[in-house]
């Protein structure tokens, strides 16, 4: 969501005017449709964490990449940041039934899309006072930075599903 709102400041700070603005959110959007089949198929390859590292660390990558881009590489590579950024959510959503038992899975999903939805409402305005405190570039890089503080989460994840012997394939 941080990313999503900074997005047409940094683009309009670029030069950008409306219509590439436009542009951009939808390359990010349809690059999005493209990751939900992309990265359920990597992770039904590749294994959850593996599909979470790649697609967390592409999104990171993918966001310092546009800082000190012009406009037209920004452009390009807006799609594979949607695929990374809004693939992930795929694989993720696919794994909570094997982290619970059949008993738990409504109050799993419950907790998990609330969880999704309050972190989605909320961080707009942190990131927005953070901008406002710090400017663009300092904003899109703690985006960066919240991105990849996702992976040493997963990685924990993989250590507590080992230990209950409840990881998902």
């Amino acid at each position: 969501m941080g990313f999503l709102t900074f997005l047409p400041f940094l683009l309009r700070a670029k030069g950008a005017e409306v219509p590439e603005i436009g542009l951009a959110l939808t390359l990010v959007f349809a690059g999005g449709a493209a990751g939900k089949l992309v990265c359920g198929y990597l992770g039904a390859r590749l294994g959850v964490l593996a599909t979470v590292l790649l697609t967390e660390g592409a999104t990171a990558a993918g966001i310092l990449a546009l800082v000190p881009l012009p406009v037209g590489l920004t452009l390009a590579i807006l799609p594979i940041i949607g695929v990374a950024l809004n693939g992930t959510s795929s694989v993720l959503y696919g794994t909570v039934p094997e982290l619970v038992t059949v008993q738990q899975r409504e109050t799993a999903f419950g907790m998990f899309y609330t969880g999704t939805i309050g972190a989605g409402a909320v961080s707009p305005a942190l990131y927005g006072l953070f901008g406002d405190a710090f400017g663009l570039t300092p904003a899109m890089l703690l985006v960066a930075a919240v991105v990849l503080l996702t992976l040493p989460l997963a990685w924990q994840l993989t250590r507590v599903l080992d230990a209950t012997d409840r990881r998902p394939a």
